[in-house]
């Protein structure tokens, strides 16, 4: 009698097998744009916990849509992104129900084992500069996360939000210019 183990699948329990190529192409996708999907994330929730959950969340929306992604419409990372701009308005309309406590500045974001000083400064900046970006509207959030903290050019930052290339300029630099007035202060 013979036993045949199966690969873990990036499919949730229960939910339908998707196609072995479905999963291969996710898997790309996930290394390539893995990173910018969480950092843009963590621009926009209080927990690393949190970001890490959407960042799952959507590479797992993305294994069962993976048929439905279309080369001429736009680049995989726009769509992507996409995804995950959906996925974090669902945690929102979720969240009204739930309060995070932030455990402070971002630790998960330094690299290269700096020294504890070091760690301190970059947590203090990090935080002051998580707490400028909250206090700002909804779509200077929006635009600062996607441009710094997903890395979309205006090109794709366009695509994601429907909007043009020039719009997205002007709308990028007039919400910097509150940043800088709010840390300014």
């Amino acid at each position: 009698m013979s036993r045949s183990f199966h690969q873990p699948s990036l499919s949730a329990p229960g939910a339908p097998s998707p196609d072995v190529a479905a999963e291969e192409l996710c898997r790309g996708w996930y290394e390539a744009h893995g990173v910018a999907v969480y950092n843009y994330f963590r621009f926009h929730v209080p927990l690393q916990d949190v970001a890490e959950d959407l960042t799952a969340e959507t590479f797992l929306k993305l294994v069962r849509a993976a048929d439905q992604f279309d080369s001429a419409k736009g680049s995989a990372r726009v769509w992507i992104l996409t995804i995950a701009r959906n996925v974090l308005g669902d945690w929102h309309r979720r969240a009204r129900l739930r309060q995070y406590v932030s455990l402070g500045a971002m630790h998960d974001l330094v690299c290269q084992a700096p020294s504890p000083e070091e760690r301190l400064l970059r947590e203090e900046e990090v935080g002051r500069l998580l707490d400028a970006v909250a206090t700002l509207g909804a779509a200077d959030r929006e635009l600062i996360g996607l441009r710094y903290g997903s890395e979309l050019d205006t090109a794709e930052m366009a695509h994601a939000l429907g909007i043009s290339e020039g719009s997205v300029r002007t709308r990028l630099w007039r919400a910097l210019g509150r940043l800088r007035g709010v840390l300014a202060r």
